[in-house]
């Protein structure tokens, strides 16, 4: 995950369009976390969709909130805030305080009050996994309506699939056993196979997974597991070791080199102090031996923190890179007219192309919470902005690609 000044961020979210609050119309959202509704079409909003992002803080600077709004608004004005025979109002919600990535009693505030707002009929977002276990479980209750979730940035697995080990995954966040979530991004276990497979690309037979603990254990998980069954089923040895935080890793450098690796996945977080596990694997690996980073590695920021020691470092991430898009979201980067490095680094495209997914729904829908949910399973998207694609009975994006990234003199380029 990917800035706008966190400073002013908050000012400009918390000022979004003009207030429609009269006796008519879409009712707004009323608590401290959103902003003013923004409707700028005939008459008054029927509905209303909320969106659900941290205004301030690490996660808000480095995927560029602001812009990722920006682009919601924007599919709005292009759809004259409609969808089908319904006029939708927006309102921008924050879901977080302080320089937190998330804060998680805001995030259930904010889904206890989008299910009590009655005219909120879906939500774009949540930016963080963690956010999203929390309000899945009371947006998809039927009291709910439920209210349809879709998210451009989620990747955890847990919020569709059932996982081994984990009592709070798939079917359990869904209390009444009702489906309500999609999201446009693939998931972690699919980032996972695609390093395994791009390994086997790279003339790999022996691969070193590092795999983090007690920083980030779904995420790294939900990396780690498919990339061993992968590698394993492309005929590759795999030899596993922990990833601790550590102020040094020369012995473990050392043990990993005795393995004469033809490639390494870093199965983490950066936060677990990347920088040095990368520097100290350098000095006994040497610079042939390809390093791959799922997409916490897949950001300028990083890129320029991890300094020589990073070149070469190939990087996954779930979408699709700018440069690559079909003509759909070719069309939607000439019309939004924003700088494409800018873009790379937010979820713009991604939040885009979810609101348009959402619009549609409502379109299709008879404007209840329940048909909306209904519609949105039933998305069938054709030349949209990330392609031709579809939901299935998970909330899961199909196909579901895998954008590659490498450090090259010290930037990230987009490979395929």
């Amino acid at each position: 995950m990917k800035g706008a000044a966190a400073g002013v961020l908050l000012v400009l979210l918390t000022g979004l369009g003009a207030g429609c609050t009269g006796d008519e119309g879409a009712k707004p959202v009323e608590t401290s976390s959103c902003g003013r509704m923004l409707y700028e079409g005939g008459g008054k909003p029927d509905v209303l969709v909320v969106s659900d992002f941290p205004f301030s803080g690490a996660a808000a600077e480095y995927t560029n909130t602001r812009l990722t709004l920006d682009a919601i608004e924007f599919v709005l004005r292009q759809r004259g805030f409609r969808a089908g025979d319904h006029r939708v109002g927006y309102q921008s919600c924050n879901s977080t305080v302080g320089t937190e990535d998330f804060n998680a009693s805001v995030c259930r505030r904010n889904a206890h009050a989008y299910a009590a707002t009655e005219d909120v009929v879906g939500m774009i977002g949540p930016l963080n996994s963690n956010c999203a276990a929390h309000q899945i479980p009371i947006l998809s209750r039927k009291a709910a309506g439920p209210l349809a979730i879709v998210s451009p940035a989620n990747t955890w697995a847990g919020l569709t699939l059932n996982l081994p080990g984990k009592s709070r995954s798939g079917d359990a966040l869904y209390l009444d056993g009702v489906r309500n979530y999609a999201r446009v991004v693939a998931h972690d276990r699919v980032q996972g196979r695609a390093a395994a497979r791009l390994a086997k690309r790279l003339g790999a037979r022996r691969v070193v997974l590092l795999r983090q603990v007690h920083v980030a254990d779904d995420y790294a998980g939900g990396l780690a597991v498919p990339f061993v069954e992968t590698a394993k089923g492309l005929g590759l040895q795999v030899s596993r070791f922990a990833w601790l935080r550590r102020g040094s890793y020369a012995r473990l450098a050392r043990e990993v080199a005795a393995t004469r690796p033809d490639a390494v996945f870093l199965a983490g977080l950066t936060q677990g102090n990347a920088k040095r596990l990368v520097e100290d694997l350098r000095r006994e690996l040497g610079w042939t031996t390809p390093f791959i980073g799922p997409d916490s590695f897949a950001s300028a920021g990083v890129a320029a923190e991890l300094g020589r020691a990073g070149e070469g470092l190939y990087a996954t991430e779930a979408g699709i890179p700018p440069g690559k898009l079909p003509a759909g979201g070719r069309r939607f980067l000439r019309a939004f007219g924003r700088p494409s490095v800018e873009v790379e680094q937010s979820y713009a495209v991604e939040a885009a192309q979810a609101t348009e997914v959402l619009l549609d729904a409502i379109g299709r829908s008879d404007g209840t919470r329940a048909s909306v949910v209904d519609e949105l399973f039933a998305t069938r998207v054709k030349n949209g902005i990330l392609g031709s694609f579809s939901f299935d009975r998970y909330g899961d994006v199909v196909p579901a690609p895998v954008r590659i990234y490498r450090i090259r003199n010290g930037k990230l380029v987009a490979e395929t």
